[in-house]
């Protein structure tokens, strides 16, 4: 299994589902970039292949798969009442 910190996402900018997560990225252990759609990365946290988390405040968070119908991803650290991936930056 590979895990991946996630620094930046991408959001849907206007509309009815304004905000949700489309993509997300980082950098992998070797200096290079990565970025993949929000169902790739349900895929490959369903099949096992990846596991990914966000750092706050030091602490590192699991993301996990939320929905039953439209997946989608979310990082609730203890104490924070909103999907963290939120508060990252854009992706380029």
């Amino acid at each position: 299994m590979k895990r991946l910190r996630i620094l930046c996402s991408k959001k849907l900018p206007k509309g009815t589902f304004e905000g949700d997560i489309t993509h997300i990225g980082g950098v992998n252990g070797t200096g290079e970039k990565w970025n993949i759609s929000v169902r790739e990365a349900v895929e490959g946290i369903n099949s096992g292949v990846f596991e990914f988390f966000v750092v706050e405040q030091f602490e590192e968070i699991n993301v996990k798969v939320t929905g039953d119908i439209e997946k989608s991803l979310t990082a609730l650290g203890q104490g924070y009442l909103h999907n963290l991936l939120l508060d990252l930056p854009d992706c380029p």
